[in-house]
């Protein structure tokens, strides 16, 4: 009997309740529901649900179906209504895992891990920040993105930042609003280290939704992670397509 794990946004009423109609419909079908010895996890949501989702799952190795039931939903390429079929091609094999990148901040020693991305910001009223970054300069801006390929199609997007093909193993370092227009974002391939040289209220925060509070003249280890999140992609999955089909990137006019 295949095991399931079923990830869900709980807060939301209309997602819950389709996710426990899906959770009986799957045991109906013979699939066992949990997280021990799963073969794959259905997420049932939107891009935030598959980041909770990513970091939950990333040292258990185990894949992720994600179902789109959100707003943009870019990481998802299954829709509700295609769930039974997309079981079935699982069944005969036709499928490809797809391993991403994953980032990681060491900070006050602990490691903070993330699929998309790690942002260091000013939590409190609209002013600059001073972050140094050792061996490349000091960017004075409203934030600084660390952004993996995964990431780069989100948060790191909307500031400009290019965008990487998804086996890309290298980060992005984007700043947010730059104090000057010579500014401009980098891809870097090794560990770099963050000095917060200037914001009393600067947090860190990891695909946004885990905070950490930072102090003036911190060190921030910035790295790309051990860990991986797999994705199932379905046989005819293309990512152009899908950065054509969301954002309209070389789309014709």
């Amino acid at each position: 009997m295949t095991t399931i794990a079923v990830i869900y946004k709980k807060e939301d009423s209309l997602i819950a309740g389709t996710a426990q109609q899906v959770i009986k419909e799957l045991k109906k079908k013979g699939y066992k529901i949990g997280f021990s010895k799963a073969k794959f996890a259905i997420t049932l949501g939107g891009d935030g649900t598959i980041l909770r989702a990513a970091r939950l799952l990333a040292k258990k190795r185990i894949p992720i179906l994600a179902i789109h039931m959100g707003g943009l939903g870019f990481c998802a390429e299954v829709e509700l209504h295609e769930l039974n079929e997309a079981l079935e091609q699982i069944k005969k094999g036709k499928y490809a895992i797809d391993e991403r990148t994953m980032i990681e901040a060491l900070v006050a020693g602990k490691k903070i891990i993330a699929l998309n991305d790690i942002v260091i910001s000013n939590s409190g009223i609209a002013r600059v920040i001073r972050v140094e970054i050792e061996g490349i300069g000091e960017y004075v801006s409203d934030g600084i993105i660390f952004s993996t390929a995964t990431g780069s199609t989100a948060y790191n997007l909307s500031a400009g930042g290019p965008i990487l093909t998804p086996e890309s193993d290298s980060l992005v370092i984007s700043a947010i609003c730059p104090h000057t227009i010579a500014t401009r974002p980098l891809v870097v391939e090794k560990p770099v280290t963050a000095i917060l040289n200037r914001g009393k209220k600067a947090i860190l925060t990891s695909d946004g939704q885990h905070l950490v509070a930072l102090h003036e003249r911190q060190k921030i280890r910035i790295q790309r992670s051990k860990l991986k999140t797999k994705f199932i992609r379905l046989e005819g999955y293309d990512f152009f397509e899908r950065v054509k089909e969301t954002f309209g990137f070389g789309a014709r006019i």
